[in-house]
């Protein structure tokens, strides 16, 4: 199977959906990350801003690919995530306006798991729905670290996010081969 293409967009600066307690398999979900996933539009719209006033031209042609195109439906969105893809990193606002880093490989299985598997800082959890959205539950962790599972995370904030800590986003399938999940506002930088 080849592998297609797919982009993890950090958005790093701080449309809401309704609210939900759990998740559709019972999981508590934290209610930082909800506040976070509510965010979404707000982040977005900040980090978007100062990527395109002091991004790298190359970087935001980058950008400009992978934003393009309409999310699927939820359920059709969900559908399309499993196989083998060929996944990007793009981390915009914070300390730099945008870091667009090299292709690694992500994994999504036909039960929902989805996984990044190579690189220094990975993420390991679910594809699922959330109040109607298809959002990415899971833990971001540290090549070498054997990760909990997000509901065995201990509540609060992370003590070090940089090892270990909670990972959400709203996943935007665009085509059978071309998606992005988007991270607002996560632990890590």
């Amino acid at each position: 199977m080849s592998l297609t293409r797919f982009a993890l967009l950090a958005m790093l600066l701080a449309g809401p959906v309704a609210a939900q307690d759990a998740l559709p398999d019972g999981t508590p979900l934290r209610a930082q990350d909800a506040e976070r996933l509510n965010n979404l539009d707000a982040t977005a719209g900040q980090a978007l801003r100062q990527a395109m006033a002091g991004g790298d031209p190359a970087d935001l042609r980058v950008l400009t690919e992978v934003m393009q195109g309409n999310a699927m439906p939820p359920e059709l969105a969900l559908a399309s995530l499993p196989g083998e893809w060929n996944c990007r990193m793009i981390k915009l606002g914070g300390n730099l306006p945008i870091v667009v880093y090299q292709p690694f490989r992500c994994r999504a299985g036909a039960d929902g798991s989805f996984e990044k598997l190579t690189g220094s800082q990975r993420t390991t959890g679910q594809a699922t729905l959330w109040a109607g959205l298809p959002v990415y539950v899971g833990t971001a962790f540290v090549q070498d670290s054997t990760p909990p599972r997000y509901a065995d995370l201990p509540e609060g904030e992370p003590a070090d996010p940089g090892v270990m800590s909670p990972d959400v986003g709203v996943i935007e399938m665009t085509g059978a081969h071309s998606g992005r999940i988007l991270f607002p506002a996560p632990y890590v930088e």
